[in-house]
């Protein structure tokens, strides 16, 4: 994961899918990924962002802003998998017969019952395709194009999301 943050600040654009078996839903965006702990996602009708101590949580449809102490446990696995952030009990291991030009491996954790095989391009080192089925039965695909450079103006503003419009609820 180090060499992934490595080029940091990064911009990445991703495709990821959501089912169960019942339901199924999809969706592209963009995630910036400043360092371990801070980043800003577009994910479905929400933005959320950290800056490494506070979460915050945009809703499109109230245009409302929640900021609330950040706890790794409410920032979804594979957005905590691009961090660094894994919770205690994760045990890794290398698949031996990846595709060529992968490296594959997979994260386990038993007591959460959840299993997550990791895709990454052995000459960029970029991690391309993440698979995670949860304790809940949910399938999570998330592909991830080639990072380019962010170059964002006024970081703490981003990562704040005081750029986004309405009312800011600060519930630290």
């Amino acid at each position: 994961m180090t060499d992934f943050l490595a080029s940091s600040p990064i911009q990445l654009s991703y495709y990821y899918a959501l089912s169960d078996g019942r339901f199924s839903q999809d969706m592209n965006g963009t995630m910036v990924l400043i360092e371990p702990g801070k980043f800003r996602l577009d994910l479905w009708d929400k933005i959320y962002s950290s800056d490494g101590s506070s979460l915050y949580l945009y809703d499109r449809n109230t245009r409302q802003t929640v900021i609330d102490s950040l706890r790794w446990s409410d920032v979804n696995l594979w957005v905590r998998l691009l961090q660094g952030d894994l919770p205690a009990g994760t045990v890794s291991a290398h698949d031996e017969s990846p595709p060529p030009g992968i490296f594959r491996f997979e994260l386990l954790n038993e007591e959460l019952q959840w299993v997550c095989t990791v895709d990454v391009d052995t000459s960029t080192r970029a991690i391309q395709e993440i698979m995670l089925k949860d304790d809940q039965g949910w399938e999570h695909l998330v592909r991830l194009q080639a990072p380019t450079p962010w170059n964002g103006m006024n970081l703490d503003s981003v990562l704040a999301l005081k750029d986004l419009p309405g009312l800011r609820l600060d519930l630290r």
